[in-house]
């Protein structure tokens, strides 16, 4: 009885006039004043007591929810519904039937922890499986009442994504925001939504470049298959492949790849890179393993939403690889122009879906200066200074509940030398299924024991246990390497001097952190650099258009 009152309330109905059946109210003087307007009435709640521990779970019955927060707004779709991550919230209205017969319903959100009620019944429990399909028979001819509710834990900026399948449809699609609807007081607005970027003055790129070793299977835009008749195969070199496709791309706008690599070929090499392009050298945006722009998905399971829904999966970034093919970058170079900025990236598997979501603000890249071909180098230039590493011990768990992983992390790091998600999948284990995991690593380096620890779908690079890992390491793996910016080249020498860069005297280097240096130059200029994760490139602080980039 007390979810029945509640309920009323949420619905806008009186507490005294109990949801019988499910179905709306018949017109009376309250429904001739007050008339249904389009949308579903959102009512957020404070993170309630129980749900204080996030290991004893997140379900809050909603008779429990307490006094609202905020003030109610309006949602004027299901797909998805979004509310503040911190809270607990209702989404409640009526939902209009227009034909007899079964109706299917799945609800789904982060670790599918949301309900949805139909007709006062519960269809989609919490927690019953993320592709659960619950069907119901409704009648034509009115308005069910339509209950969603998000939990603490269900990561509410993602929000909730509810789908049907009513009598003659063959697919589960989003319900149509026409029939949705919720008894207007003149109180409630919808919630504010960001003002949409005119499109002719936002376009990012007319076309894209890929280079692929093996191939692109299909590529998407906006969950839309691009055709056949919108792709050309520029090139192919032994199996890898380079292609135009005919595309125009603005923010807002999320393109998936589905690449594919065969790793007994070349002894494991695989390759994909991306521009936007507007013009040969004029690009939108590229393909960069550092950017959150670019994401993959490595399960064929979530594929389907990956690639229909914006924000699904976004959190499960895309990696450097470990051994890209030598010509990739040559190739991207020949179709898109000599100034490419970007890096290949991958996902987990030999077969992987590449996400980009174009922001709002997307900086345009820089095209790189036209580069001579470097002089050979000597070796020590060419292989900087990589310490001994030994994995004494990894464990993969949350609380009390932990497996050994060190079997697999010797694999992915003494052997392979290669990067490793941390997911089930990857370490071959899951201690505690559905929960937010961690990974302690206690490694040997140098004969100096250290540990490391790292979180559920972080990337683990190879690079972090052989790179340096402080000032002092930097300053032994630095010298006699040598690196290129627009301006020139820069070469580090072991009595902490530096060469090139067009500047007279004989610049300082001193090493400050892992990742840190300061040059002093010879007219007195001091400026501060940072290396990336990979130690691969290093850029001026505060001035991301002066960036170093290693020669090999």
């Amino acid at each position: 009885m007390k979810t029945t009152i509640l309920l009323s309330l949420m619905l806008g109905l009186s507490a005294a006039a109990p949801l019988s059946a499910g179905t709306a109210p018949a017109p009376d003087k309250s429904s001739a004043i007050r008339p249904f307007a389009p949308g579903l009435v959102v009512t957020e709640y404070p993170r309630h007591a129980s749900q204080a521990n996030d290991k004893e779970g997140f379900y809050l019955p909603l008779e429990q929810m307490g006094e609202p927060v905020g003030e109610k707004y309006i949602v004027e779709s299901l797909a998805p519904w979004k509310w503040e991550t911190e809270r607990n919230a209702v989404a409640c209205g009526f939902l209009e039937i227009e034909a007899d017969g079964d109706y299917s319903f799945t609800s789904r959100s982060f670790y599918d922890r949301n309900l949805l009620m139909v007709q006062g019944e519960i269809v989609c429990s919490f927690r019953d499986g993320e592709e659960t399909v619950a069907t119901i028979p409704l009648k034509k001819g009115g308005r069910v009442n339509i209950v969603s509710a998000g939990f603490v834990g269900g990561r509410g900026a993602s929000g909730i994504h509810i789908r049907w399948k009513p009598p003659g449809q063959t697919e589960l699609s989003p319900i149509p925001a026409h029939l949705l609807s919720h008894v207007d007081d003149g109180s409630m607005k919808p919630k504010p939504v960001e003002k949409k970027v005119q499109p002719s003055k936002a376009l990012l790129a007319t076309h894209l470049i890929t280079v692929t070793d093996d191939f692109v299977v299909e590529a998407y835009k906006n969950g839309v298959r691009i055709q056949d008749g919108k792709r050309t195969l520029l090139d192919e070199i032994f199996g890898a492949t380079v292609e135009r496709m005919a595309e125009d791309v603005r923010p807002g706008d999320w393109l998936v790849f589905h690449v594919v690599n065969n790793h007994l070929r070349w002894g494991g090499s695989k390759y994909f890179a991306v521009a936007g392009m507007m013009g040969t050298n004029d690009f939108g945006f590229v393909s960069d393993p550092a950017s959150e722009a670019w994401s993959a998905c490595d399960d064929p399971d979530r594929v389907r939403d990956f690639i229909r829904l914006r924000d699904e999966g976004t959190d499960i970034r895309a990696s450097p690889i470990a051994k890209p093919w030598k010509e990739g970058d040559e190739h991207m170079r020949k179709s898109a122009g000599a100034g490419f900025p970007g890096k290949s990236l991958w996902g987990g598997g030999s077969s992987t879906w590449i996400k980009f979501v174009a922001p709002k603000n997307y900086p345009k890249p820089v095209a790189l200066p036209a580069m001579e071909p470097a002089k050979p180098a000597p070796q020590a230039m060419l292989t900087p200074k990589r310490w001994p590493v030994q994995i004494l011990y990894g464990m993969y768990g949350s609380g009390d509940k932990n497996a050994d992983v060190t079997l697999k992390l010797k694999e992915y790091i003494e052997q392979k030398k290669t990067w490793f998600a941390v997911t089930p999948s990857a370490l071959g284990i899951d201690p505690i299924p559905y929960w937010n995991k961690s990974l302690w690593i206690a490694y040997v380096k140098d004969g100096v024991r250290r540990e490391v620890r790292r979180y559920e779908n972080e990337h683990v690079l190879a690079e972090t246990f052989y790179g340096p890992q402080d000032a002092p390491e930097l300053a032994q793996w630095l010298p006699e390497t040598r690196w290129r910016a627009e301006k020139g080249e820069l070469q580090f020498h072991a009595d902490h001097t530096a060469t090139g860069y067009g500047f007279e005297g004989l610049p300082q280097w001193e090493a400050l952190a892992q990742n840190k240096m300061r040059i002093t130059w010879a007219d007195g200029r001091k400026a501060e650099y940072f290396f990336d994760y990979t130690w691969s490139s290093f850029r001026e602080e505060g001035n991301a258009k002066t960036t170093f980039h290693v020669m090999q």
